[in-house]
């Protein structure tokens, strides 16, 4: 088998929500012009300019001119293969913004559904440069409806199942057997006790899996060796040797090439061995252990990077580690599955690719929308009756005369769509104080500590913000709505879709006589200091100037406070706003002082009132003691007080 595995998306850009961004800057300034080296290199430094790269700051030092055109043309082909745009350096054209990327750029309102088009059009082979030949040999594959199929089957499917087996599959044929793999896979994991050993299969599974798939690739390799130790035996200076080095770079190459301190260690090793005579068996262990645990963590990169680009739909969710798809849209779903797919022919793909209406959908056609309406209205009356003996809500879809036409329909069906969303989350927050959620919470800042949800590194801090929003509305007295209390943004399953926008508050708790503005990050040491000291004062006085007949308290959470934190939060309590200087009270907790007080209001149950003498209590410490060290390391000491006397 010709060695591939797929992925949507590329861990050049991690998170598919820059990639609208980025398409404008592409347009604004290079559409109709050559997409050449000169080009690339000033998209590279826009994308930086405008904080739409990724990369902090460090790994933009000494970054060649070169280096940053092969990561302007990384960062173009996504959008390239999901049809936004057309921009290649070999290419006789000058760069177009299609149809798709227009409506993209044109209707942020509607992001999930020009992403579903594109997503169900995305295929391996085709007729985009590169996506063709000797590399795609037997590969025939949908990606997207392919994920859907098999995630829809099996009611969700978890990180190492998405590794394993969702992005080595690669035909359309191959799915019902790769569904019944995984099934077994499932059955006999659970007869497994013990989480080392379930982890251990998990990595026999997978190498299995990949001696498989990279069979090809292994023979090649190993022919390699063998040449190297038939070298070797002729001459011992052969290592030495041009032919030598350059034997052991393609044994050793990577993603990231032969010069990573894995592969310069295994250079090393396979040197030794053919000094002590170790063998050819050896000599193929010796690369079989730098390989396979190599593809093992590049195929977990891609599970991540796979369900990131995926939710873009609008149809798939993330619960912890397993990828599963939204409940309201099983019917849309179960249409689409009812449609015959099958790759398009290279004649006919840019036509396709580039259109801002193909392939047709459910939601095209009045009569999915007459049911859909009816369907979302009915969920939308029992949410009401659910609620309304607790609060005042409201319900929209009996008062609406549903419209005759398409695009009529779709806007009132989203409108419901939005009310049952909001009702949801006013349920989810009168639920959050209940026992099993506050362990819930609890138990999630373990996850998030510990990267064990899926999406990886750029879900972190959303499902940070996200967690730590349940922790508050757990302790549930808020004067504003659950909605109104976030700056991120959630799916249909509750589930965070990405982290507050850098300027403003990450969440702002209003309460009766007092708001609570909070602000975490993952962010420990310098880099704390550095990302956090001027925005978290500017957003409390930013709400303070807002709400000016309420005591506002900043609160800032990360896993560690740095001093230099400390520092600036204890020295610098004013902040001017409009030229007019606020008075600032920030207290920074660890997130294991939060986990420490949703314990206590678990058995104890306190009030928010109680919390703000909290508050109350830490901000008027400030002003008795002399530096900053002194203040913060009486806070834990005035938390155990506090809790012993409610």
């Amino acid at each position: 088998m010709q060695y591939y595995q797929w992925t949507i998306g590329s861990t050049s850009v991690r998170n598919p929500d820059r990639l609208r961004d980025g398409l404008k800057l592409l347009k604004e300034h290079f559409e109709g012009k050559a997409w050449g080296l000169l080009q690339q290199e000033t998209f590279f430094k826009l994308l930086k300019e405008t904080g739409t790269y990724e990369k902090d700051e460090e790994s933009y030092q000494g970054m060649t001119s070169a280096r940053q055109q092969e990561h302007a043309r990384k960062w173009v082909s996504i959008l390239n293969q999901l049809g936004f745009c057309y921009a290649y350096e070999s290419s006789a054209k000058p760069v177009i913004i299609t149809d798709a990327g227009i409506a993209l750029l044109n209707n942020p309102e509607i992001e999930d559904e020009i992403f579903l088009r594109q997503l169900l059009k995305y295929q391996k082979p085709c007729a985009l440069p590169k996506q063709s030949g000797k590399g795609f040999k037997n590969v025939a594959i949908l990606p997207f409806i392919a994920s859907l199929k098999i995630i829809y089957s099996l009611n969700g499917i978890t990180k190492e199942e998405i590794s394993i087996f969702l992005n080595t599959t690669i035909r359309m044929k191959d799915i019902k057997k790769v569904i019944e793999q995984i099934k077994v896979y499932r059955i006999d994991k659970s007869k497994i006790s013990g989480r080392v050993k379930k982890k251990e299969y998990y990595y026999k599974m997978q190498s299995s899996r990949l001696k498989e798939i990279f069979k090809d690739e292994v023979t090649k390799r190993n022919s390699l060796i063998r040449r190297l130790e038939i070298g070797y035996d002729k001459s011992k200076n052969i290592i030495k040797t041009p032919i030598g080095k350059r034997l052991l770079h393609e044994i050793t190459k990577g993603g990231k090439g032969s010069k990573t301190a894995k592969a310069q260690k295994t250079k090393q090793l396979i040197i030794e061995a053919l000094k002590n005579n170790s063998g050819t068996f050896n000599l193929r262990r010796i690369f079989l252990d730098y390989f396979l645990p190599l593809k093992v963590a590049t195929l977990k990169d891609y599970a991540d990077l796979t369900a990131r680009y995926l939710r873009k739909s609008g149809l798939f969710s993330v619960s912890r580690d397993r990828l599963i798809v939204i409940t309201e849209k099983k019917e849309f779903i179960k249409y689409l599955l009812q449609q015959k797919w099958g790759l398009v022919k290279d004649s006919d793909y840019f036509n396709y690719l580039w259109s801002a209406t193909l392939p047709e959908m459910p939601s095209d056609k009045t009569d999915y929308l007459n049911r859909h309406f009816e369907n979302i209205s009915q969920k939308e009356k029992l949410l009401f009756n659910q609620l309304s003996k607790k609060q005042k809500v409201e319900s929209i879809g009996d008062k609406i005369q549903k419209a005759a036409n398409v695009i009529g329909l779709k806007n009132q069906v989203r409108q419901i769509e939005k009310n049952v969303s909001r009702l949801k989350e006013i349920n989810y927050y009168y639920s959050q104080g209940d026992e099993k959620q506050i362990d819930d919470i609890i138990n999630y800042y373990d996850l998030i500590m510990k990267k064990q949800i899926l999406g990886g590194e750029a879900y972190y801090p959303a499902y940070l913000e996200w967690n730590t929003w349940r922790a508050f509305l757990a302790i549930n007295t808020l004067a504003n709505q659950p909605y109104e209390a976030r700056n991120f943004n959630l799916d249909d399953e509750l589930q965070p879709l990405n982290h507050a926008p850098g300027n403003m508050a990450d969440m702002v708790f209003v309460y009766k006589d007092f708001i609570s503005v909070i602000e975490v990050t993952l962010n420990t040491k310098e880099n704390q200091w550095s990302a956090e000291a001027e925005p978290v004062p500017r957003h409390v006085a930013k709400i303070h100037e807002t709400y000016k007949d309420k005591k506002v308290y900043g609160v800032f959470i990360a896993p560690s406070i740095d001093t230099n934190t400390v520092l600036t939060f204890f020295n610098n309590r004013q902040h001017s706003v409009g030229g007019k200087i606020i008075e600032l009270t920030i207290i920074p907790f660890t997130i294991t002082q939060i986990k420490e007080l949703l314990a206590i209001f678990k058995t104890k149950r306190f009030s928010i009132q109680k919390l703000k003498n909290l508050y109350q209590n830490i901000g008027a410490e400030i002003t008795k003691n002399k530096n900053a060290t002194e203040w913060y390391a009486k806070i834990p000491a005035i938390l155990n007080i506090w809790a012993e006397n409610l």
